[in-house]
């Protein structure tokens, strides 16, 4: 799936807009190795991109969910970081030391002691990070689930190897020589050997953490289907505090006309959309009630434009590049699904209503698109009121006494509210200016 560098930021999948803030990654990391979180970051970017294998994926966690009182114990038992520490270690391989091979035992020089040291402690670790992982293979090939019964019968035929077999038998002998060749061994030929039993490790805990996240969360398994409707729908950063939101959409459904005043939810509810699609197609659960959800193969947002004046790029460019960059993913022919915040923003009113209307039309007869498009620019809404396949959503405040309050509810229809001018004066600005004015000294 494609998942740009901007989508990435834009919806705080890695890192956080706010220092500090959350991410979808620190929402369903429940690792404890490097193995697990470099998974885990694997399946949550690389997505799934057919109904069959997300559901079969969703089975796997499931699985792994109902019989976490086994897996994660057998899990933990293979000791990853501590085999990888020994994998990393500076000491050269033993057949290119230079160590004197004269004199042996409490003559040896300290370094070789250190060396020797290290390489036992190593040696005791790969060894119970082998049976270990045996035994997690072994629980694996009789789960009921197609993917953790491959992780396992791919585990075992790694043990079935030459490789193995003679790490495991020098392993268990306790003289010098012989961990002279598991070292030379472990960190030589067989280190990718070690590298793929620890990676599909990893891969059976990464999935574990997307399943115990769900339950932890709350959030319920989504289906593959052909059009999308979400009930209660959160954004999951929100958690019990997000208010939840139902859309149901057609199958010729291509556009998704949001409207509504500043603070009203309409940036949270795109996010929310986009945010639940990425955890759907990595087979994870989604912070709503129910779902289903259309499969695709692009994932784009434009939501927080950067202008780049050093490069002689305005915002209003930067905005249209962005657009560009949607119109290209499109072109690759899978489908895609799209956010995006307040296009053209960077221009006037005329040429932004303009242009927004332009997009609008081209991507309802797009056969690939799902787009949803938060805008302040109602005045459009009657020219595209009549397409079928673009509907026009809105969330609204209520004012009172120049208070504005919001119940971030998602409703059918347009709203032309306008709250400028009630947030300036809510928050005291025009006063504090007229204030000034009236202590400037008068001229002499």
């Amino acid at each position: 799936m494609l998942l740009d560098a901007a989508t990435l930021r834009d919806l705080e999948v890695l890192s956080p807009l706010s220092p500090q803030g959350p991410t979808v990654w620190s929402l369903v990391d429940r690792t404890h190795t490097l193995a697990g979180r470099r998974a885990l970051r694997a399946l949550l970017l690389a997505s799934l991109n057919s109904a069959e294998d997300i559901l079969e994926r969703q089975r796997a966690h499931q699985e792994l969910s109902d019989q976490a009182a086994t897996i994660v114990p057998a899990i933990h038992r293979v000791a990853c970081d501590r085999v990888e520490e020994y994998l990393h270690m500076a000491w050269q391989l033993p057949q290119e030391m230079r160590r004197p091979a004269s004199v042996v035992g409490r003559f040896w020089p300290r370094w070789y002691r250190h060396y020797l040291k290290d390489a036992r402690n190593g040696r005791r670790d790969v060894v119970a990070f082998l049976d270990a992982a045996a035994e997690l293979g072994r629980h694996l090939s009789s789960t009921g689930t197609r993917t953790l019964r491959e992780i396992g019968d791919e585990i075992l035929r790694l043990f079935e190897l030459q490789e193995t077999q003679e790490l495991l038998s020098l392993g268990r002998q306790p003289s010098t020589r012989s961990l002279l060749a598991f070292d030379q061994l472990a960190r030589g030929t067989a280190n990718t050997l070690l590298k793929g039993i620890l990676e599909r490790v990893g891969t059976v805990e990464a999935m574990w953490s997307m399943a115990a996240a769900t339950v932890e969360h709350g959030w319920s398994y989504p289906t593959p289907g052909r059009k999308l409707a979400v009930c209660g729908l959160r954004h999951p950063f929100l958690g019990s505090h997000g208010v939840p939101n139902d859309l149901q959409l057609t199958e010729d459904a291509r556009v998704c006309f949001v409207t509504g005043p500043n603070m009203a939810g309409k940036s949270t509810f795109l996010k929310a959309v986009a945010t639940a699609m990425i955890l759907a197609h990595a087979g994870c659960g989604v912070p709503a009630t129910s779902m289903t959800f259309p499969v695709v193969g692009a994932i784009f947002s434009s939501v927080q434009i950067l202008d780049n004046l050093s490069g002689g790029e305005s915002f209003y460019l930067a905005e249209v590049r962005r657009i560009k960059a949607l119109a290209g993913a499109l072109q690759n022919g899978a489908p895609g699904l799209a956010v995006v915040d307040e296009p053209f923003r960077g221009t006037n009113v005329h040429d932004a209503a303009e242009a927004t209307l332009a997009i609008i039309t081209r991507l309802a007869a797009h056969p690939r698109a799902l787009v949803f498009i938060a805008s302040h620019i109602a005045e459009i809404a009657p020219t595209i009121a009549v397409d079928a396949r673009i509907r026009l959503l809105h969330f609204s405040a209520n004012v009172t006494a120049e208070q504005p309050t919001f119940d971030y509810r998602l409703r059918d229809g347009v709203s032309t509210q306008r709250l400028g001018m009630t947030l300036l004066k809510q928050e005291q600005v025009l006063d504090l200016l007229g204030e000034g004015v009236l202590r400037e000294p008068s001229a002499t």
